[in-house]
């Protein structure tokens, strides 16, 4: 009866629910510790350690294999630390300069409130005549209502004419209109349309993400470079997930120039990206406790050494005995002499390399 099997299995299960390259990690400490429980088991059967004796070692030796395996796993992540390092780095020095804002920060940041109120008050007033312009009335009667096709030109004339309240306003009705449409190309149209340089869509970080995923690298730098120029936070967004998820890492140029130029970003893609890189490395945490944890538990069931007895009186006697003969020659042959055995382990290595270095 083993008392841990049940744990172990569920254990299992959980393990195979969360993958993680961390496993490749955790069964290489498992096997050092089945390494060490092989060579108590022979001493065991040899008659130099009681069985008592090593179980105390072989759970020592798993209490040890565990410790260090959760320390491991609580410090695991699929990706270097530098990438969370510059997103923290980069929020703190933007806290303290807004802190330390000048004159002429604060009248830019009153003039940008004063122009969203202005936007709202226009949207408000000239609500009649962008309707009038977007919507349609029905051939069978009713009341007018918009189009897709009439309110993305309508949000294209408006944003040609550089009128803001206009432009705002399509968006505002593209976004109340995306649930009624069901093609993906319409909702990558109203995905387009709809985007602000300050503020984050994931559908469209996603949109980015696919149409540079098969890119060269020349390609890429072009795209982290006009994506920092244009502080475009769905683009930010897009290059730093590229980058993270880059299997060359730093050395790459493109992802380097992403690491150097996160102090750039706009304030919505580093506050979104610091809470995702934050919950994405909880989570490696996480599945690699999940794999710790079971091999943990693994080596403590195997270190009460189950089914390893110690040798009877008779066995240590007849092994005593075969052991105090002469070893055979190498190359002899046995046969049935009862006065030569044949050579152990350690024996037989001495010749194998003397017959090496001669050959």
């Amino acid at each position: 009866m083993n008392p841990l099997r049940e744990i172990v299995e569920r254990l299992g299960r959980r393990a195979m629910d969360q993958p993680s390259p961390f496993r490749a990690e955790a069964d290489g400490v498992l096997e050092s510790f089945r390494a060490g429980r092989r060579e108590l088991e022979s001493k065991v059967k040899r008659g130099d350690l009681t069985p008592k004796v090593a179980r105390e070692q072989a759970v020592a030796l798993a209490s040890g294999v565990g410790r260090a395996v959760k320390s491991r796993a609580g410090e695991f992540s699929t990706t270097p630390r530098v990438f969370l390092d510059r997103l923290v780095e980069a929020s703190e020095s933007r806290k303290v300069a807004n802190d330390r804002t000048s004159l002429e920060g604060l009248q830019r940041e009153t003039n940008r409130l004063l122009r969203s109120v202005l936007v709202e008050q226009q949207i408000q007033v000239r609500g009649p005549e962008f309707e009038s312009r977007a919507f349609v009335r029905p051939v069978a009667g009713g009341q007018p209502a918009p189009t897709l096709d009439r309110l993305l030109s309508f949000h294209q004339t408006a944003t040609m004419a550089g009128d803001d309240a206009g432009v705002e306003w399509a968006r505002r009705q593209l976004e109340s209109y995306r649930p009624v449409v069901s093609n993906p190309d319409d909702h990558r149209r109203i995905d387009l349309a709809t985007d602000r340089p300050d503020r984050v869509n994931p559908r469209l970080v996603e949109t980015y993400v696919g149409a540079m995923a098969d890119q060269p690298p020349d390609q890429l730098e072009r795209f982290v470079s006009e994506s920092i120029a244009e502080k475009d936070a769905n683009a930010c967004m897009a290059a730093f997930i590229m980058a993270r998820e880059s299997p060359e890492g730093s050395r790459l140029r493109w992802v380097r120039l992403v690491l150097e130029g996160v102090n750039s970003f706009p304030d919505a893609a580093l506050t979104t990206l610091r809470e995702l890189e934050v919950e994405a490395r909880s989570a490696d945490r996480e599945a690699a406790m999940t794999q710790a944890e079971f091999v943990s538990t693994q080596a403590e069931t195997e270190a009460r050494l189950h089914g390893v007895e110690a040798p009877s009186e008779a066995e240590l006697a007849r092994r005593s005995a075969i052991e105090s003969r002469p070893a055979a020659r190498l190359g002899e042959a046995i046969g049935l002499k009862l006065d030569r055995r044949g050579m152990f382990a350690g024996e037989v290595a001495p010749y194998t390399t003397e017959t090496q270095s001669v050959g």
